[in-house]
């Protein structure tokens, strides 16, 4: 294994680890202050954790070839959850 892939892998572990994190403070933030819009960002983490895992296991299944771009898609919407569920809430609460 390169240090390319060592470090690809490394972040696709994070970002799965950091997704199931998020998810989690959502639903205890939500619960906690009432704040129902932040449950959004909770299918869109686990989502985005599940699109990470599958492009990391396609990327090693491939030599690289293939996808890079699920995982891409992954971490975005793992990054994106967290202004979704924020804008919603502001949304909502006007």
């Amino acid at each position: 294994m390169s240090v390319l892939e060592a470090k690809i892998a490394v972040t696709q572990v994070a970002l799965v680890v950091i997704a199931v994190l998020l998810a989690t403070a959502f639903t205890v933030g939500a619960v906690a202050t009432g704040t129902w819009a932040w449950l959004v960002a909770v299918p869109m983490d686990l989502a985005g954790a599940v699109l990470v895992v599958v492009g990391g296991q396609r990327r090693r299944r491939t030599d690289g070839a293939r996808g890079m771009a699920v995982s891409v898609l992954g971490g975005l919407l793992v990054v994106g959850s967290i202004w979704a569920a924020f804008v919603l809430g502001d949304l909502l609460a006007s």
